[in-house]
């Protein structure tokens, strides 16, 4: 299940970051930029009467900036699987957030892979064990199993 799942959010990432690499003209001239890994991000500053208010509003102020380019990703057919991150620029003078737009990952992460791996290791190492009990005892699993089909029938 991981493995199908990881298939599917790589070939998400990959339809995203070739669809931003193909179009980066475009989202350029709307002030976006894409990064090596197909991530598309952008500074949105926040306005005089935004910049005093709750952290809360703050950020609904960005996300409501971002609708403003929902028609683009649209247009692009990107606009289903990316999902926005924000980050504050910290700084004196800066009253401005970074967001970041990338498809989503739950599965291609570094600790997920490595509960996999574990998860793997652990069934085969107990597969193993049952293979060589199964394999010293053949003798008498076979005397058991034709006692139970003579029985049955």
């Amino acid at each position: 299940m991981y493995l199908l799942n990881a298939y599917r959010e790589y070939i998400i990432w990959k339809r995203v970051r070739s669809v931003a690499n193909e179009y980066t003209d475009q989202l350029g001239s709307e002030g976006f930029r894409v990064d090596w890994i197909g991530r598309i991000y952008t500074v949105i500053n926040l306005p005089e009467e935004v910049i005093t208010a709750a952290p809360q509003i703050q950020e609904g102020y960005v996300l409501m900036k971002l609708r403003d380019y929902d028609k683009l990703f649209l247009k692009l057919g990107i606009a289903d699987y990316i999902v926005p991150e924000m980050e504050r620029i910290e700084g004196e003078d800066s009253a401005a957030f970074l967001l970041i737009l990338s498809p989503d990952r739950d599965y291609i992460r570094v600790w997920p892979f490595i509960k996999f791996l574990l998860r793997m290791g652990i069934l085969a190492i107990v597969l193993r064990i049952v293979y060589v009990i199964g394999e010293r005892n053949l003798d008498v699993i076979t005397h058991l199993w034709t006692s139970l089909t003579n029985l049955l029938l």
